[in-house]
């Protein structure tokens, strides 16, 4: 049966690769991309990566009826939750119409660290809606991936496009950053083949990337790509921050690589993603040459 799936955050890294993705499979009927604004330049640059396929449709938490509209007739969820205050309403909003439409299968982005003992922040948000979807009873896989690689592509405050410096205080943690475009490729393995979670042990699964690196070894990788001088790589926290406010990038992810800097992203965990996809998740190094344009 070839089904209809909705993307919430649909325009965000995740869910622009993942539209790209479906749009091009078979299996998929129709394409919903989320978004508060389905006239944006983004979002019909989306809808033609298959005019027939992808359907940007509007989706605000201020405007219920579009909340109803976007979920009707949907097989298949990947709920992506922006990062805000209000991510806990956000995830039972769309969780509870899920449910009164019949939605059958749910793949959650979720986070590493969203566990019962989270008790603020992202971790505990994420559990919440975690909890949501299964005290729905609703049909659902929810995927905890670690730090993400694109950081680089989309935070000022850790690099902007054409310096030879970056900043980031991690010290000498090893994190196993992962690429969003594997975190999309695990999502629409799932969600055209929702059968394929039954290989699950739980209802969850960590993702990774394959390799740990430090904050050193990235400057490592990235200076292969010099053409002019190696890449320099700013460790300490004041640095970032000075950096952050240069560029009014939020500082709000310097807890999350302080994080880093102790650990919190060390472990690699890559089975279960390979069991779903054939594949291997990307190394650090082919991120870095897929965006060489944007380090170069």
């Amino acid at each position: 049966m070839k089904r209809t799936i909705l993307i919430t955050a649909g325009t965000g890294n995740i869910g622009s690769e993942l539209t790209a993705l479906l749009a091009s499979n078979p299996q998929v009927k129709e394409v919903r991309v989320g978004t508060r604004n389905p006239e944006a330049s983004k979002s019909k640059l989306l809808k033609d990566f298959n005019k027939g396929i992808v359907k940007p449709v509007k989706f605000d938490l201020e405007d219920s009826q579009s909340i109803i509209e976007a979920v009707k007739g949907v097989d298949s969820l990947c709920l992506i939750t922006p990062l805000s205050d209000t991510m806990v309403e956000y995830q039972e909003t769309v969780i509870q119409e899920a449910k009164k439409q019949g939605v059958d299968y749910i793949v959650k982005v979720s986070v590493d660290v969203a566990s019962p003992e989270a008790q603020e922040g992202p971790g505990a948000a994420h559990w919440a809606g975690e909890e949501n979807i299964r005290g729905a009873n609703i049909k659902a896989t929810m995927l905890r991936p670690t730090i993400f690689m694109q950081h680089l592509l989309i935070v000022p405050g850790v690099y902007e496009k054409g310096d030879d410096t970056f900043y980031l205080p991690t010290g000498d943690g090893k994190m196993a950053l992962l690429d969003c475009r594997d975190i999309a490729l695990a999502t629409a393995a799932l969600l055209t083949d929702p059968s394929k979670s039954d290989l699950l042990d739980e209802d969850y699964f960590m993702l990774t990337g394959p390799e740990t690196l430090t904050a050193e070894e990235i400057k490592q990788e990235l200076s292969k790509l010099s053409k002019d001088k190696p890449f320099a790589h700013e460790a300490s926290e004041e640095a970032f921050i000075q950096h952050s406010n240069k560029t009014n990038s939020p500082l709000e992810l310097k807890g999350v690589y302080e994080a880093g800097k102790n650990g919190a992203f060390s472990t690699t965990y890559t089975s279960t993603f390979e069991k779903m996809t054939g594949k291997r998740p990307n190394s650090f190094a082919r991120f870095a040459w897929d965006h060489r344009y944007y380090f170069q």
